[in-house]
């Protein structure tokens, strides 16, 4: 029987992206055209350098069609020239992907345009496009009283945050973001559009999939419907421990090891926080960069039960009015401000990085216990960061996050006691070399220190072993799902489950 190119087929064509020569036909251009609401941006068109760009400059692709979409429709008609052309496709939402995978050299579906909110206050739910950035979301639930586990970046948009997992400072008391997902919406690699939930006969599969298993994969996400739920007022602490002296940096080792004791895995379930070791000015020294250790978080109760509940902590405090930098109560929105410094009490402003500076993200997921002895590891590679935009960050897991079973949907990590990751600055390509060198050691205390998983919402670009590290004993079904909604790999990238394992581009007719 004679063979013929499957109609998903890269084929011949694909080695001409290579050349840089564009691979589509201007038939199949003008046939997209007819059909997009949204608007397309070519190679050489004005305005089309700031377009190609994501979050992370550290990476530069130059797609040939960026397709800004702003319906269902848009997206559907994006994948069916995709296929017509031979382009891979990648998605981009809010386009803060640590390794640059929201941008490729041929086909980027951008649906930032699609960022619609509709909340439901009676049923406490809420329909929201994968284009909705936090700050837009956060808004509109804290104006209904309503509020579902968000991110740390109000520029983020919902749909890669939800795909990775989605941890936030409420995650211990409610789950991942993608933990609180009734259903979603997904334009597959064919054109077909479903909405997948539980119970679903037909796409209950997706579902699990889409919650955890990363974007890009199955198909493009255009809608999720999120499980609300009240939420009054919390109360917010910030505390500093300073890194000026060996005295000091004892001091916040021990910290960090009750930290990891009282407030991660079982312990302390009704508070959310993080840490973060980082260069900041002070009131003593408002124009230079001290190195501290910050812990900051979220505590659902009063300010007594707060301070009740974070006496082991506060133990290690020596000077409460020079170390206690945030005590108050208040709504998520405004407090989770104040946590992230995107509003500023005085003396904590972040580091100004410049738009030209360039990071790299390398993290470890850590289940064992360590003593201040082992902190001390971190913080004293932390001191030797060549830049002092570079920080060490702590997300921690336990609470509502590890009551799920690692199988509950994709997202595996609920045996892990903590994230730690790190992003690592250069300006000038002069020091990337010192720069990449610090975080590779950073990643060998890290990974000596953890259980060989990853988080997935924070790539590496090069990690050969991604899949496992990522995904654990959900791999196997992961991968059979891939091959059942994109089995010829439209949805590629490095860190794709089907990249360079892909099956022969080829069907029998």
């Amino acid at each position: 029987m004679r063979r013929q190119r499957s109609p998903y087929a890269f084929g011949s064509r694909r080695h001409k992206v290579e050349t840089g020569l564009n691979t589509y036909t201007q038939d199949e251009l003008a046939r997209l055209t007819e059909r997009f609401a949204g608007t397309l941006m070519l190679s050489g068109q004005p305005g089309y350098n700031d377009a190609r760009m994501g979050f992370m400059h550290t990476y530069q692709s130059y797609p040939q069609v960026i397709a800004n979409c702003v319906s269902q429709s848009d997206v559907v008609a994006a994948l069916h020239f995709a296929r017509q052309a031979r382009l891979s496709v990648v998605c981009r939402s809010g386009g803060h992907s640590t390794a640059g995978f929201s941008v490729n050299d041929q086909l980027v579906i951008d649906t930032s345009g699609v960022n619609h909110v509709l909340i439901d206050r009676e049923a406490q739910t809420a329909r929201v496009g994968p284009g909705t950035c936090f700050r837009k979301f956060n808004l509109m639930l804290d104006e209904a009283g309503l509020h579902v586990p968000g991110g740390g970046c109000e520029t983020v948009c919902v749909a890669g945050y939800m795909q990775g997992g989605g941890y936030g400072f409420t995650s211990r008391l409610f789950g991942m973001n993608c933990d609180n997902v009734e259903a979603v919406t997904m334009v597959l690699a064919d054109g077909r559009v479903v909405r997948a939930r539980a119970g679903d006969q037909h796409h209950e599969d997706l579902y699990w999939a889409v919650r955890g298993g990363t974007g890009n994969q199955f198909g493009v996400l255009v809608e999720i419907e999120y499980r609300l739920r009240p939420l009054d007022r919390l109360f917010g602490f910030g505390l500093r421990f300073p890194l000026a002296n060996e005295r000091e940096v004892a001091t916040a080792c021990r910290a960090l090891a009750t930290l990891q004791q009282h407030y991660c895995d079982g312990g302390a379930p009704k508070i959310g926080l993080q840490a973060l070791m980082m260069y900041l000015p002070t009131a003593e020294h408002p124009d230079g960069q001290v190195p501290g250790l910050n812990i900051r978080g979220l505590y659902d109760g009063s300010m007594a039960e707060a301070r009740a509940a974070l006496g082991p902590l506060l133990a290690h405090v020596e000077n409460e009015a020079a170390q206690v930098e945030i005590w108050k109560s208040g709504h998520y929105l405004h407090l989770n401000e104040i946590l992230l410094q995107t509003v500023h009490p005085p003396g904590n402003d972040m580091p100004s990085v410049s738009m030209n500076t360039k990071p790299l993200a390398d993290g470890r997921i850590i289940a064992e216990h360590h003593g201040p002895e082992r902190w001390h590891d971190i913080v004293s590679h932390f001191l030797k960061a060549p830049d002092k935009t570079t920080f060490i960050a702590l997300e921690c897991y336990g609470g509502a996050i590890n009551e799920k079973a690692p199988d509950f949907n994709a997202f595996v990590h609920r045996r892990a006691s903590l994230n730690m990751f790190s992003w690592s600055f250069w300006t000038f390509e002069a020091n990337r070399d010192h720069a990449v060198a610090w975080l590779e050691e950073f990643g060998h205390i890290a990974g000596a220190m953890g259980n060989g998983a990853r988080y997935q919402n924070y790539p590496r670009r090069g990690n050969a072993g991604f899949r496992e590290q990522y995904f654990g004993a959900n791999l196997a079904r992961l991968m059979a799902i891939k091959m059942k909604y994109d089995p010829h790999n439209l949805f590629d990238f490095e860190q794709g489950l089907l990249h360079q394992d892909a099956p022969p581009q080829e069907a029998s007719p």
